[in-house]
């Protein structure tokens, strides 16, 4: 099973984390950190090694960021940018990380691919919808 790890900025992550427990049960394979605002950087990046390290059972891990171009991201991306069997994807929300969760069993490269197809049906104009109907 590929471990999942969200980071963000201040508490984001762990919040998410939070709310998917109450839609699809607790998992073992999801882990968060996040990057507080008088953290410094050494430290973020040497927790989020040791997270990779005891998040990956074998199978990789996908880290979910917050934002592309965030410390959180950056630090992701200079500890791990070149790592085939860490996928690192930005842009983090809830249908995201539920949707990373239940396909989770599949190979890390398939879950980054499952996750980037899906993307676009996560952010919906719901007004649209409906004014569209009538």
């Amino acid at each position: 099973m590929v471990g999942i790890i969200i980071i963000s900025h201040s508490t984001l992550a762990e919040s998410l984390k939070t709310t998917v427990s109450l839609i699809v049960g607790e998992k073992d394979n999801v882990h968060t950190l996040g990057l507080m605002k008088n953290d410094r950087l050494e430290d973020f990046a040497s927790r989020l090694k040791k997270a990779v390290q005891e998040t990956d059972k074998g199978d990789g891990v996908l880290i979910l960021a917050d934002m592309f171009g965030g410390t959180p991201c950056n630090t992701a991306l200079s500890l791990f940018g070149t790592n085939e069997q860490v996928r690192i994807i930005t842009g983090v929300n809830l249908p995201i990380v539920i949707e990373a969760i239940m396909h989770s069993n599949r190979p890390v490269e398939e879950l980054g691919k499952i996750i980037m197809e899906r993307r676009d049906k996560s952010i919906i104009d719901a007004k649209a919808i409906f004014k569209n109907r009538g």
